[in-house]
């Protein structure tokens, strides 16, 4: 059985990888030039945002926020489309329309907000209670990092189940749970890839910037470092779907 099993793994690791080989032409392209897209619009919202803090309403600096944030929506928005309709291909299913879309992405943000809810339910609580902050805190981090994992393998499940996306979503959490051996494994190592690739781009950053004084240095990496964080298990994405295809695929029907 312990064979089995690891022997099971590790075909679907393997097979994941030549998935992501094998698609890495057709999608990474486009997901890495909307990623490019993003973190430009990321990055001068911040500069509106620092200008609006200062107390700078220009005109120039309004005109920045609206196109930064137009910016940033549109490389999310085709990012995911296109993240969608391939995974959609992939089980048979036809194109996702900007409708259906906008739908998942609104749908993903729900959940995605669910530790927010959770974190302010805590923060209530504990101003009852002040003896239970500390366990709260303990409680509110260790829930944040479960349910982050658990969408794992929502794209996929979103996509394949043809229904209500809201429960699509659900399901994907239960099949998270269901095949956690198989399941929270093969994410362990999305997340190390992507890890590594992020110490890549950083260590890049850090030769292109080693010119410029330490102080500036550490602030610009410590500001890159928390947009790449955002976007580390998109760098390699094609690794990210071929996990999720492969497993659901695995115990399709059961």
């Amino acid at each position: 059985m312990v064979i089995n099993y690891f022997q099971d793994l590790f075909n679907i690791v393997v097979n994941s990888f030549k998935f992501s080989f094998r698609n890495f032409k057709n999608i990474m392209p486009h997901i890495l030039t909307m990623i490019a897209i993003q973190v430009i619009g990321y990055i001068e919202l911040m500069f509106a945002l620092f200008s609006f803090e200062q107390g700078i309403y220009s005109f120039g600096s309004i005109l920045r926020f609206i196109v930064a944030l137009c910016l940033y929506f549109f490389g999310l928005f085709f990012m995911f489309k296109k993240i969608l309709s391939f995974l959609s291909n992939e089980f048979g299913s036809e194109d996702f329309s900007n409708i259906k879309t906008i739908k998942a992405l609104l749908v993903f943000a729900f959940f995605n907000l669910v530790p927010f809810f959770v974190f302010i339910l805590g923060y209530v609580i504990s101003k009852l209670l002040p003896d239970l902050t500390v366990f709260l805190q303990k409680t509110v981090s260790i829930f944040s990092i479960v349910f982050y994992l658990s969408l794992s393998y929502s794209l996929a499940m979103l996509v394949k189940q043809k229904k209500n996306m809201f429960f699509a979503v659900i399901d994907s959490i239960k099949f998270f749970f269901k095949r956690f051996f198989y399941a929270f494994p093969l994410i362990l190592i999305v997340y190390i890839v992507a890890f590594i690739l992020k110490v890549i781009l950083l260590a890049i950053l850090i030769y292109l910037f080693s010119h410029f004084k330490n102080l500036f240095l550490i602030q610009t990496l410590d500001f890159f470092d928390a947009i790449f964080s955002l976007y580390s298990v998109y760098f390699f994405a094609t690794l990210y779907f071929g996990v999720q295809v492969n497993l659901i695929k695995k115990f399709e029907g059961e």
